[in-house]
């Protein structure tokens, strides 16, 4: 296989493609750390280059939803989306949720197979750069909510585990060994 490089004239510099980024399980320190704001102008190389990646990892992953300190990098940044819909948030906020709650089940790249029954706020207002470093203020409700939700819940380094009680986390626990057990018998 014949390895492609691009040629940037501008700076003479010879880049190998971008390559997505592998996935924190829960012991991470990234996972269960504070990410503090990002604080450089947008855009800037740095950050377009870990927004493609992250990206690239939702895409190879089949996600709709990742942090980037579910990657170990330590930047305040999310990326949400399908082939359909995708949006950057950096520097995410949360700036009012409605008293009306809902629960519903929720998975993590990071804890793969672990499903969860969660209750959060039914609908958000909200506030994020996006990725030309533009301030956006949008409302969400149903899936977008859920998922800003948990992917601003991951940046602030709560898991989503510690949203339900220690019998319904070892339940689920079970049948997520069942499924890990069942997947690796199919591909041996």
């Amino acid at each position: 296989m014949t390895e492609i490089f691009t040629y940037n004239t501008e700076s003479n510099i010879v880049e190998k493609p971008l390559e997505p980024y592998g996935i924190c399980t829960e012991k991470h320190p990234a996972l269960h750390s504070i990410i503090p704001e990002y604080t450089l102008p947008i855009p800037n190389p740095v950050i377009n280059k870990t927004i493609q990646r992250l990206q690239l990892t939702l895409r190879k992953y089949s996600g709709i939803g990742l942090s980037a300190n579910q990657c170990g990098v330590y930047e305040r940044v999310m990326v949400l989306g399908t082939d359909h819909f995708n949006l950057v948030c950096i520097n995410p906020k949360i700036i009012w949720e409605s008293k009306e709650t809902e629960i519903a089940l929720e998975n993590c790249l990071s804890f793969p197979g672990l499903t969860l029954k969660i209750e959060r706020p039914k609908e958000i207002g909200v506030e994020y750069l996006n990725g030309s470093g533009t301030l956006e203020s949008q409302n969400f409700q149903g899936v977008t909510s859920r998922i800003f939700q948990h992917q601003l819940d991951i940046l602030n380094g709560i898991l989503y585990t510690s949203k339900v009680g220690p019998v319904a986390l070892r339940m689920a626990k079970k049948k997520q060994e069942l499924i890990i057990k069942k997947t690796q018998r199919k591909f041996k």
